[in-house]
Formats: C-alpha cells, sequence, structure tokens
C-alpha cells in the first residue's frame, strides 16, 4: 500500500479535500496519458481503504506538488472518515481534493460498457470544448449528470481549492494559532462578513439575539463595504453597538455580556471584523469555521434530530453526517445549482425587469451584447440575489418543455465550474465557444420569441432543478443508509427553493429510493447566508436542548415613539376592542367599523391588516410579527402584489393553523418557516381562491400554539366566520425594501399605499386617515 505523506506530498497538508464521484456514477478510468510530470509520479491504483471498498486513486504532479482525486466506483456503500493527513494505509483519507492538470491531453474512458478515447491539445484547446463536443457525440442515460463531464472538468481545473481543516476549530489569541476543544458553556459572539451580513450571541449555547444588518440599514441583501475599510469600519461599529444596547437577553435588562469567551468569524469573515467588534466589546479568543460547515451546524442544531445527513446546496454542494458531537463531511459534489439558477433567470426579462431585445442580441462572442449594465454595477451581488426567487414563483406561468429541460439540464451540470457571478461566465463558461452553439442558440430563440417562450424557459429550469435536488439527495440517503438517519437537513441557499423541497419531502415520505420506508425533511428557518452567525455560535458552545429561532430578531428601532403616534392618530388598543376576535370579524369584512368605512370610502369588500408585533422575524420568511394579513379571496393576491410594488407572478403565501392543515393538503405537512409547498386539495382552491399559486401549490406556514399563540388564536378565530383557519400572509415591506421595522415606516406606508387598510402595531390598531 502507498503511504501518500512520503511519496507524493511535501506535507502532509498538501491532502486537503476528497472529491467524491456521485454514487450512481458509471464511468471507470481504464488508462491514462503516462507522460512524465514534475514529481515523476503519475499513476493509477487499486486501494483498499477503511470500509474495504475498491476506490481508484489518480495521482497527478503540477507545479512542484501533487493533488489527489478519490474517484468511487458503482456500489460501494458506507461513509469515508473524515481525518486529514493520514496516509491510506491507515485508513484516512481528506476532505475534497480537486486535481489540477493542463497537461494531461489524453484519457481513456469505459463508458457503457465500451471504451472510447477523448484527446486534445494542451496548449491550444479547451477541456471544456473537448468535454462539450465528446457529450455530443456520446450522450449518456446517466440521470443527474455525465460522469466523463465530470473527471474531465475536475483534472483541467486551473486552481486547487484550499481549505482549512474545519474538524478542529483554530483559534486566534494574541497572534497564535492553535487547537482548542470547543466549550459547552459561556458567552459566544460570531460574524459573517458578505451578502446577508449578520452577527449573533448566545450565551451557554442558547441564542439571545440575531442582527441581519439589511434590517439595520434598509438595504436588502446588505454587504459591508468589502474595498472601503472606512465604510467597512462603520457598518460593523454600527452592528455591534446596537448588539450592545438593544439585544434582548433572556436575564433582562443588563444581562447582556459585554465580555465573550469566544468570538467566531464565518469565512470569508476576516481579523478586520475582529478588530473592529474589539473596540466594542472584549473577546478572549477568536476562531474560524467554514462558511460549509456553519450552515450545517446551525440547520442540524435548529432540528429535533440526533443523527442525520445534512445537505448543503447553494453556489456549491456539501454534504455531512452530523450527530450529537460530531460532524463530518462525506462528500463534495461538483454542483453549484444556485449560482447557476440565478444565472439562468438572469435570460428571463420579466424575472431581472432588463429588456428582451438585449437578451436576445446575445451570441455568445464577448462584444455582441449592449447589456447587462447589471453586471457591470458594483452591487450586481445584491441585484442578482433576488433572481432565483422570483424565478421559482415565475415557473408556474410557464409550461416545462423537454428541449428547454435539456439545456437547463446541461448548465446544471456544468455549474461546478462557474468561477463567479457573471452573465459573460454562463456564457463563456457554460458554452465555451467563439458562439454559442446550435442548441443553446434555438433555446434563447424561443425565449425571446414571445413571453410564453420565457415562461416555458422558466418552467423547464425549475423543473430541472427539482430533478437534479432530488435525484442527488436521495441518492445519498440510500447511500448513508437510511435506517441510521432521523432524517434530511437540506439548507444553504437552495433550500429556499420550496418546490424542490416538496419534491425531496414527497419522494422520501413515500420511502421511494430510500428501501426503509419514510424519511423525515427539515428545513431551518433561514438556510441562506443569513443564518450563517448562528452556525458559528453552535459550532463552538452546540445547544443544550432545541431552541425555536424564528424570533430572535429586534424589537422596532423607535419603539418609544408609538404611543405619542397612537395618541395623535387616535389609534385604539386592540385588547380594548376584543382583542383577536375584533381583529378576526375586521380581515373577514363583518362588523360595524369596517361595514362604515366600506360604505363611505367605497373600499374592498374585505381589508389588509399589517401587523407588527414583537421582536422581528429571524430569516426572510415574514411569520406573523411583520405581516401583511387577509383572507384568501379570489382579490387579495393581486392586492398584495399591487400594494407591494411586485410582480404580477409573485405567490403569497397562507399561514393555517395546524389543526386544518389536513383540510387544505389532505395530509399534516408542517411547515413552520413556509419551507415546503403541498398541492392544495382542488376543493379547497374553489373556495380560497387565494391561498394557491398557479401551479396549485401553497408556499405555507403551519402555526400550532406553541409556534406563536397569538397568531394561532388570530387564525382559529378567523376559522370561525370563514369554515378555514387560515389566512394569506406575506412580508411588511414594499419595493426591494428590507422588512419593516420602524414605527415611522409603519405609518408612513399606511398613508401612502392605496391597498393597505390597517396597521396594528403591538396593540396600537392604525386606521388610514381619510
Amino acid at each position: 500500500m502507498l503511504d501518500m505523506r512520503h511519496d507524493l506530498f511535501h506535507n502532509p497538508q498538501d491532502l486537503h479535500e476528497v472529491f467524491l464521484l456521485p454514487p450512481w456514477s458509471k464511468l471507470q478510468l481504464v488508462a491514462y496519458d503516462q507522460r512524465t510530470l514534475p514529481l515523476g509520479q503519475h499513476a493509477i491504483l487499486n486501494v483498499d481503504v477503511e470500509l474495504n471498498c475498491a476506490a481508484r486513486i489518480i495521482f497527478v504532479a503540477q507545479g512542484g506538488h501533487a493533488q489527489v482525486s478519490l474517484l468511487l466506483g458503482v456500489g460501494i456503500p458506507g461513509v469515508l472518515r473524515q481525518q486529514p493527513g493520514m496516509s491510506l494505509a491507515d485508513g484516512g483519507i481528506g476532505e475534497d481534493i480537486f486535481i489540477r492538470s493542463p497537461d494531461v491531453s489524453a484519457v481513456t474512458l469505459q463508458l457503457d460498457g465500451e471504451q472510447r478515447q477523448l484527446t486534445w491539445d494542451a496548449e491550444r484547446e479547451d477541456v471544456a470544448v473537448k468535454i462539450g463536443e465528446f457529450l455530443e457525440a456520446h450522450r449518456s442515460g446517466e440521470p443527474v449528470r455525465n460522469d466523463v463531464e465530470l473527471l474531465l472538468r475536475q483534472l483541467r481545473a486551473q486552481t486547487a481549492r484550499r481549505k482549512a481543516d474545519v474538524s478542529t476549530l483554530p483559534s486566534k489569541n494574541g497572534g497564535s494559532i492553535k487547537t482548542v476543544l470547543p466549550p459547552r458553556k459561556g458567552s459566544q459572539i460570531a460574524l459573517y462578513n458578505s451578502h446577508e451580513a449578520n452577527i449573533a450571541i448566545s450565551i451557554d449555547g442558547r441564542v439571545q439575539c440575531v442582527l441581519e444588518l439589511e434590517r439595520l440599514f434598509g438595504v436588502r441583501y446588505y454587504t459591508p463595504s468589502l474595498s472601503n475599510a472606512t465604510e467597512r469600519r462603520h457598518a460593523w461599529l454600527e452592528a455591534a453597538k446596537t448588539i450592545r444596547d438593544r439585544c434582548e437577553c433572556e436575564g433582562g435588562p443588563g444581562s447582556c455580556p459585554r465580555r465573550f469567551d469566544s468570538g467566531i468569524l464565518v469565512r470569508p469573515s476576516s481579523e478586520a471584523e475582529a478588530n473592529i467588534i474589539e473596540e466594542i466589546f472584549s473577546v478572549d479568543e477568536w476562531r474560524y469555521i467554514d462558511h460549509q460547515e456553519a450552515h450545517a451546524v446551525m440547520a442540524y442544531y435548529a432540528s429535533s434530530m440526533r443523527t442525520a445527513l445534512v445537505v448543503v446546496s447553494d453556489a456549491a454542494f456539501h454534504v455531512f453526517h452530523v450527530t450529537l458531537g460530531s460532524v463530518k463531511r462525506i462528500a463534495s459534489l461538483d454542483y453549484g445549482l444556485g449560482t447557476m439558477y440565478m444565472l439562468l433567470a438572469g435570460l428571463l426579462p420579466e424575472v431581472t425587469g432588463q429588456p428582451l431585445d438585449a437578451r436576445c442580441q446575445y451570441t455568445g462572442k464577448p462584444d455582441s451584447s449592449p447589456l447587462f449594465p447589471e453586471f457591470l454595477s458594483g452591487d450586481l451581488h445584491l441585484q442578482c440575489l433576488s433572481w432565483a426567487g422570483k424565478l421559482m414563483g415565475y415557473a408556474a406561468a410557464g409550461t416545462a418543455l423537454e428541449d428547454l429541460q435539456e439545456v437547463a439540464r446541461e448548465a446544471f451540470e456544468v455549474s461546478g465550474a462557474m468561477p463567479k457571478y457573471s452573465m459573460e461566465h454562463i456564457m463563456s463558461v457554460t458554452f465555451p465557444t467563439t458562439e454559442l452553439p446550435a442548441r443553446f442558440q434555438d433555446a434563447l430563440q424561443q425565449v425571446c420569441a414571445s413571453d410564453e417562450g420565457q415562461r416555458n424557459f422558466a418552467a423547464s429550469v425549475q423543473v430541472e432543478f427539482e430533478r437534479i435536488t432530488n435525484l442527488t439527495v436521495t441518492e445519498l440517503v440510500r447511500r448513508v443508509g437510511p435506517q441510521s438517519l432521523d432524517g434530511v437537513v437540506m439548507t444553504g441557499g437552495c433550500a429556499l427553493n420550496v418546490l424542490a423541497n416538496q419534491r425531496v419531502y414527497d419522494f422520501l415520505e413515500r420511502g421511494e429510493g430510500s428501501g426503509a420506508g419514510s424519511v423525515e425533511v427539515w428545513v431551518p428557518p433561514s438556510p441562506n447566508d443569513g443564518g450563517l452567525s448562528i452556525g458559528g455560535l453552535w459550532s463552538v458552545a452546540p445547544p443544550l436542548a432545541r431552541q425555536p429561532l424564528q424570533y430572535l430578531g429586534f424589537s422596532l428601532w423607535d419603539s418609544e415613539s408609538l404611543e405619542g403616534a397612537a395618541h395623535q392618530r387616535n389609534a385604539r388598543r386592540l385588547s380594548e376592542l376584543g382583542g383577536v376576535d375584533f381583529l378576526a370579524e375586521l380581515l373577514v369584512g363583518e362588523g360595524a367599523l369596517w361595514a362604515e368605512r366600506m360604505e363611505r370610502f367605497q373600499r374592498p369588500a374585505r381589508p389588509i391588516v399589517a401587523v407588527v408585533r414583537g421582536r422581528q422575524e429571524f430569516g426572510p420568511r415574514a411569520l406573523g410579527h411583520r405581516s401583511l394579513l387577509a383572507v384568501p379571496d379570489a382579490t387579495m393576491k393581486d392586492r398584495m402584489n399591487r400594494l407591494k410594488a411586485r410582480q404580477w407572478y409573485r405567490p403569497v403565501a397562507p399561514m393555517i393553523a395546524e389543526e386544518d392543515l389536513v383540510e387544505v393538503f389532505g395530509r399534516r405537512i408542517l411547515s413552520p418557516y413556509m419551507s415546503m409547498a403541498p398541492e392544495v386539495l382542488e376543493e379547497t382552491r374553489k373556495k380560497f381562491p387565494a391561498l394557491a399559486h398557479f401551479d396549485g401549490t401553497a408556499r405555507h406556514q403551519s402555526v400550532s400554539r406553541a409556534d406563536e399563540p397569538w397568531v394561532h388564536a388570530l387564525l382559529l378565530a378567523v376559522g370561525k366566520r370563514t369554515g378555514l383557519a387560515a389566512l394569506i400572509n406575506t412580508s411588511f415591506n414594499t419595493k426591494g425594501k428590507p422588512i419593516v421595522n420602524t414605527v415611522r415606516e409603519c405609518l408612513r406606508m399606511l398613508d401612502e399605499l392605496p391597498d393597505l387598510d390597517y396597521v396594528l402595531i403591538e396593540d396600537w390598531l392604525f386606521e388610514k386617515a381619510r
């Protein structure tokens, strides 16, 4: 057995990452270009690792050091142990290794039982071009990806990805790095410095508050400046002061810590942010945690599972096996589904708001596009981040077509090669030719031909995204062994795609593909990057018991002005009017108050009421504390979208009391954070048409008394009057702004938005002035 530490590597840490082929792979490498590389070592070996399974190791030396890839064949069971730096003889492997070798110019592949030779000129030809040609000539029947493309893209990757070992968290103390055991007690502060920047604190593993910086600065997906140190310092100072002055710790006033045992920086956060935080707080030591592991840790501990398969899908695709006290990365699949989904959405004018003719003029040549000014502007990242959610809603307006699905399939299959957020790269990397291939040109023309073409393309992209996600997750469950799992946790930005979540949920609930009956699926309240600071906290001090997270934001920034505004505008206390029963009566259009206003001011049959109560929601969904609420009749969805100045195709989400879930869906699907989208029963859709989107699904919030007693009581009161304990709900914001959090902004919107009739702020009910 070859000991790689001594024969191939200058340093054991060179063995950092192991790339796992999809477990349904049929590809076997049977020959390899035998040219001499700088280290003189270039071979394929059959080895037995700890699980006694056959594996092929490719050693490729390049630029003075070697990179290694472990390729697994068909039918290999089990989970590989994560022990970076160990030799294969010892049974250990690393995490994710990506091969770089532009010197390789030929491979012999065994594909569907036949040997095929693929060659290219390493000096003049792009491997990706050859991959495309090979795919056209030898199209595979693989359900998710073509293994030939996967292998070759890894072989020609231009740089090796290097990651710190995140299984033990490095700690910075006085400028030195050491490894420490994670404490179970004490106070922690953690932050994440990129888009959707956030900061949170905990005491003995219990999160006290989470500040999403967009809520503080009023900029959606807020990112502290990376180029302007002064602006970045100002942003994090304000965030730290807000935590210090306004965090509502469980011990009451004065109980929030001013000194923290640990500070955690979720990558790509840096020491610069740590230094800024220390202007406000004292921090004994700082640690770093990997981005993907922070996702996994936060999602796992927010669930009720003891042992889970945690799937992190965003711009990358990582899989963790997590049990109490142990977080192991077991696979890294070469997908960037979130990035590709977003970029395909960029082709659709009804999604991006850009002119249709600009997209249609694009041929793939670098100088052929007069368009995409958004890709040249400094806030590209922020503008793009809204597209995925819009595409998901827009897809329901179209019909998936097989030829367009094939285009989407090819795009998703090469999504791991996307180097950055750029429409130029979706053309040049996915289809690296001087002009777009005929297949893609034809598809683009369908998109350009009509509104129907755009909508069909959106539907095709969504269906393919769901298919790839479902096949990948369910196959991973089968491989790990469903009997050993309490369930699957889905997180990362892609877990905001409720249609894909539902497809996985349905598949695993039926036991399809797992061979072991139903498997639970869980999605946390903030699977996107907005939840990473909690992952940082819990990587150091995990919670001793499950903690609800959905209302850990901040109270109104200007709450001290509420009493004065209420008296000035003759607001009335809801508790004195009859509480939730009065509000339910108002929402359904009954009672003297609304009847009088409807007659005098020619208002619609039923009002829209904004509800602003308690602490703000944590995560991207409004869950009854910063919500616009209405009865789900036929006109309400259009009125809601008009009120929020958003596109006609955007869905609204019903909130449904747990007691009535079966009446709506025919089954009890818990979704306290609007993470699922089951189909609504046809009979229920006829009675309450605004519950469902165009495709008949509903991204619902299930509400129990334990989840939110006041909202639950309101729903039951509505149900007594309408026959269904449900309201439609969307976030209280408008024109792309973050969810509201000031009295002033609430009342401004009440005055300026014609479709908004009432605002309830805490216990004060404000009417629109006439």
